[in-house]
C-alpha cells in the first residue's frame, strides 16, 4: 500500500508540473488574416445630395388681387400657355363707425364744394354776358363817333378776361365733381360694386409638371406672391452639398455614382459645375461648417431612374483619385507605430512588425508605396496584445 501511494502521488505531481509548465506557454492568439494583393484603387469623396429638376420655373402674381382657386394638384401636367391661375379685383373693405362719419362728413364737404363752384361759375356767366352786351354797345358808339376806339378795346379787354375767368371756374367746377365722386366711392360697402374689372389670367412660360403649389385656395395677395412651381421631371440633376476642403480636390468632370436611392441600381453621373462661392451650414452636431454645392449630370439611361423625382435623396460618390494595377493593404490592417504607418505580418506562425510608406487612401484600402510584397499576408484588426514575434493563429483553420 505504501508504494502504491508514492505511485499515486508522483502521478499526481507530475501531472501538476505539465500543467503548470503548459500554463505558463504563451498561447497563440487568434487573428484574421488577409493578402496584401495588387490591384486598382479608387479614392472617393462621399456625400448624401438631392435630386432636383434642373429647370424650374416658380410663377408667381404679377398684380395684387383676389387668386382664385389653382385648378391643378402638384404631379399634374401643365402644357405651356395654360392658365395656372386666375385674378379678380379684391372688394372694398367694410368701414368702422369713425371711418363712416369721417367719410361722410368728407362727402358732404364735397356736396358743398360742388354747390359754391356752381355758384361761382353762375356769377361768371352773368358778367361775362354783361361784358359782351358792353363789347356790342361801345362797338355802335364807336362806329356812330359818339367813343373813342381805346374806349372799345378797354371793353374787348374785359371781355376776354371774364371768358378766362369762366373757364377756369368751370374746371374747378369738373375738380370738385371728381373729388365728390371719390369721396362717394368710399362709402361703398365690400357687396355695393356689381361691375366688376375682367379677371387676369396667369399663363404657364412652359410645359412641365407641376411641382409645388403654395397654397390651393383662393385668396388675397399682393403682387409678387408666390403661386406654384412647374418643371419638366424628366430632365434631372443632382446637388451635393460638400465641405469646401473636399471640393477643392475634385474636378469638373469627374466620374461619380449614385446608390442609395431605393433600387439596387448604381446610376453613373459626372460633376457638371462646381459653385464658386459656399455657404455656412451647421451640422447635426451644432457645428459651423463650409459647404460648397456641386451639380452632377445623370449618365444612365432615364429608363432606369425614372421613378427618381423633384428633392429624392440619393447617396453619392465622387470619384477623386484613381490608381491601376498597384499593391494593396486593407485600411483594417494599418495601425500607428509612432509616427509611421505599420501592420503586422504573418511569418510561420509569429508576427513581424513592418513599416510602410503609404500613397493614396480610401476607407477599405490604402496604396503601399514601399515596406511590404505582393502576397504577404497581414494582420486584420490587430489589438494591444499583439506584438512582435507574437505566436499567432489563424480563426479559419480553428473552425475547420
Amino acid at each position: 500500500m505504501k508504494w502504491k501511494q508514492i505511485f499515486i502521488i508522483a502521478i499526481m505531481v507530475g501531472a501538476g508540473a505539465f500543467g503548470a509548465y503548459y500554463a505558463f506557454q504563451p498561447q497563440p492568439i487568434g487573428v484574421d488574416i488577409a493578402k496584401v494583393e495588387k490591384g486598382t484603387l479608387v479614392v472617393t469623396i462621399d456625400d448624401e445630395g438631392i435630386v432636383r429638376v434642373k429647370d424650374t420655373y416658380q410663377i408667381s402674381t404679377p398684380i395684387g388681387g383676389d387668386v382664385q382657386r389653382i385648378p391643378f394638384i402638384i404631379g399634374d401636367h401643365v402644357e405651356k400657355n395654360a392658365i395656372v391661375a386666375s385674378i379678380e379685383p379684391q372688394l372694398s373693405g367694410f368701414l368702422d363707425e369713425r371711418t363712416l362719419l369721417e367719410t361722410q362728413a368728407g362727402v358732404r364737404t364735397a356736396e358743398a364744394a360742388v354747390t359754391s363752384a356752381k355758384t361761382d361759375v353762375a356769377g361768371a356767366q352773368s358778367e361775362l354776358r354783361h361784358w359782351q352786351g358792353e363789347a356790342n354797345r361801345s362797338k355802335q358808339l364807336m362806329d356812330r363817333g359818339l367813343a373813342s376806339e381805346q374806349v372799345y378795346e378797354q371793353t374787348l379787354f374785359q371781355l376776354k378776361r371774364q371768358g378766362v375767368l369762366l373757364a377756369t371756374l368751370e374746371a374747378t367746377l369738373e375738380l370738385r365733381k371728381r373729388q365728390l365722386e371719390q369721396a362717394q366711392a368710399r362709402l361703398i360697402e365690400p357687396n355695393g360694386s356689381k361691375d366688376r374689372a375682367v379677371s387676369y389670367k396667369i399663363k404657364a412660360p412652359v410645359g412641365g409638371q407641376v411641382l409645388e403649389i403654395a397654397n390651393e385656395s383662393a385668396r388675397s395677395l399682393p403682387a409678387g406672391s408666390h403661386l406654384l412651381t412647374i418643371g419638366d421631371p424628366a430632365n434631372l440633376e443632382v446637388i451635393v452639398a460638400l465641405l469646401s476642403s473636399d471640393a477643392v480636390r475634385i474636378k469638373v468632370g469627374a466620374p461619380a455614382i449614385l446608390s442609395g436611392w431605393g433600387q439596387d441600381i448604381e446610376l453613373e453621373a459626372k460633376v457638371k459645375r462646381i459653385e464658386p462661392i459656399g455657404f455656412t451650414k451647421i451640422s447635426a452636431l451644432g457645428i459651423e461648417e463650409q459647404r460648397v454645392r456641386v451639380h452632377l449630370e445623370i449618365l444612365s439611361e432615364p429608363e432606369l431612374w425614372q421613378n427618381l423625382g423633384h428633392l429624392y435623396k440619393v447617396f453619392v460618390s465622387i470619384e477623386e483619385q484613381r490608381v491601376e494595377n498597384t499593391l494593396l493593404v486593407p485600411s483594417s490592417a494599418l495601425f500607428r507605430d509612432k509616427d509611421q504607418w505599420a501592420v503586422f505580418s504573418l511569418e510561420g506562425e509569429n508576427a513581424k512588425l513592418l513599416h510602410l510608406t503609404l500613397g493614396a487612401q480610401d476607407s477599405k484600402f490604402a496604396e503601399v508605396k514601399e515596406g511590404i510584397k505582393e502576397n504577404t499576408q497581414v494582420v486584420l484588426h490587430p489589438n494591444d496584445k499583439i506584438e512582435d514575434g507574437s505566436l499567432l493563429v489563424d480563426r479559419m483553420t480553428l473552425l475547420k
